[in-house]
């Protein structure tokens, strides 16, 4: 079981390191982009975003882990044939869907851009549409790969995705910013559209190379079998089983990625409007909504992504090892381990830190009154990227348990929260209110699933690695920050130098303290690699 984990644990860290890459290429994008668009610019292509994310949702958003699960059981009994029919009884349903869904947002962006509060945001629903014909194929093929504990193809396409937008999407909004920033906003959602393009036709290519050396492989197995016992054709699966095994985990998955998006879709409507009650005119109101979602939404997804890869990564073993009836603990701690080691320390920095992230990352495109907005926003929703981690971790502990739906509900009941306390919050508060209900949202969720999943499994965690060494590091961490702030103030440097600076001695003594605590077991990782240099001799 140790060793086990530890494959997981390694598979866990790729596909988390190219998350956190792809998502550090997705921050950069925003960045200049901010700076070309502007905080009204950003609004608009924010409010695209909760209803493409809920059609992204209905067009695969849980397909990946149901492929992912299917695959993964059917290879576990020699059953390519049935991972193979199980990618295409999953990707034809889901094309009808994201044709219709594509051309409904054409025909209807005029009455859903109104609805929301700002009809400039028509085009910009018009650019983006088109990418909902491609996201399915990516989700399916996705979960293939990972199903087949291949992760490299999964990460390899987020790059693609982020390189593309990041490069197409900024140079398009440059070029089209003359005419307008609803011009501009849709330049930068057509690279968006190209990257899905991009990434799909890369994940298939990878598909039918894998499959035929796969076919290969068998041919050649064949012959060499000794005995019957040695190499026997699994009975076949009958589509009807397939769709049954993959829609029916899809469907819980799907529910839950619905719930935060329609929140969001409804936030979009309704903050805007409530702002503009309150006293805003709409261009502030919308640079407002922006400010919340745009720049500093940027921040707090950034560790969601990390969390969401090391849950997707442990997920086939917790499963795997469920069935078999033996138990999951160990792998989940670990899971727990890696998603505390990240979540921890960017918790910190955005609550203590804020308007340092703000300054550095937005100063050039935000005005001194939005970047303060910025880093009070930031600072509020800091506290929910810790709840988020649990989050993540609880819903993967329950998946693996086919208990899908608890997280589900979860979510329900912390969304149901969210919405009833924005319209109060944000008449008291104002923007800062609907950032509190947000935060609040994640809390309830996250509180209500790690109560189900402890009582799935008691996880038994190590509270001292997974929670008091990296709150000890990253405390020190932020006195050495801190102290370089100070020495660095009588250098002359700018001060974004001085950030940054001071930032990697922090990530420094962070990552010195979690090897020399042992927290992370260096010293195994290079034995292992030793041994397997040894092996290649």
């Amino acid at each position: 079981m140790k060793e086990k984990s530890r494959s997981f644990g390694r598979s866990a860290v790729a596909l988390a390191a190219i998350g956190i890459i792809a998502k550090l290429i997705g921050a950069l994008y925003r960045v200049p982009l901010t700076n070309i668009v502007g905080a009204e610019g950003m609004g608009l292509y924010q409010m695209v975003f909760p209803l493409y994310t809920v059609l992204l949702a209905f067009c695969g958003g849980g397909i990946t882990s149901a492929v992912s699960r299917v695959v993964a059981k059917y290879t576990a009994v020699g059953n390519d044939a049935a991972c193979l029919r199980a990618v295409r009884v999953a990707i034809l349903p889901l094309i009808g869907v994201s044709v219709a869904a594509s051309g409904g947002v054409a025909l209807l962006r005029n009455v859903i851009s109104s609805v929301q509060g700002n009809g400039d945001a028509s085009i910009a629903y018009l650019a983006i549409c088109p990418s909902l014909l491609f996201t399915s194929g990516i989700n399916v093929l996705r979960g293939y790969f990972q199903g087949r504990s291949v992760m490299l193809p999964s990460g390899i396409s987020q790059l693609i995705e982020q390189g593309i937008k990041l490069a197409l999407g900024l140079y398009l909004s440059r070029v089209l910013l003359p005419y307008g920033v609803k011009y501009a906003v849709a330049g930068a959602l057509i690279g968006v559209t190209s990257s899905e393009l991009c990434a799909l036709a890369y994940l298939a290519v990878r598909f039918f190379v894998s499959v035929k050396k796969r076919k290969r492989y068998v041919a050649l197995a064949v012959p060499l079998a000794e005995t019957a016992a040695e190499f026997s054709v699994p009975e076949p699966v009958e589509n009807k089983l397939l769709f049954k095994e993959l829609f029916t985990f899809a469907l819980s998955v799907t529910l839950g990625s619905l719930v935060l998006p329609i929140t969001q879709m409804i936030d979009s409507a309704l903050v805007i409007n409530l702002l503009s009650y309150g006293g805003a005119d709409r261009g502030q109101a919308t640079a407002l909504f922006g400010l919340s979602v745009g720049p500093v939404g940027t921040l707090i997804n950034m560790p969601t992504v990390v969390a969401l890869s090391v849950a997707i990564a442990f997920l086939p073993a917790i499963t795997a090892a469920v069935s078999r009836g033996k138990d999951a603990s160990p792998i989940a701690r670990n899971a727990a381990k890696w998603i505390m080691l990240f979540t921890i320390p960017v918790t910190a920095v955005f609550l203590f830190f804020p308007d340092r992230v703000c300054n550095v990352l937005y100063g050039r495109g935000l005005t001194t009154e939005q970047l303060v907005e910025a880093a009070r926003l930031l600072r509020v929703q800091a506290v929910g990227v810790f709840y988020i981690g649990v989050l993540q971790l609880t819903t993967a502990v329950l998946q693996g348990h086919n208990k899908a739906h608890v997280p589900v509900i979860n979510l329900v009941v912390g969304a149901c929260v969210k919405v009833g306390l924005t319209p109060i919050l944000v008449r008291l508060f104002g923007i800062i209110g609907a950032a509190g209900a947000t935060t609040a949202c994640y809390a309830v969720a996250a509180t209500l699933s790690a109560r189900s999943a402890y009582k799935c499994m008691p996880v038994g965690l190590n509270v001292k690695d997974s929670f008091v060494k990296p709150i000890v590091i990253t405390a020190l961490g932020a006195g050495v920050f801190i102290g370089m702030l100070a020495a660095l103030a009588y250098t002359g440097l700018d001060y974004r130098w001085q950030t940054v600076i001071a930032a990697a001695v922090f990530l420094a003594v962070y990552g010195a303290g979690i090897v020399l605590t042992g927290v992370l077991d260096v010293k195994s990782v290079f034995a292992k690699i030793k041994t397997r240099k040894r092996d290649t001799l």
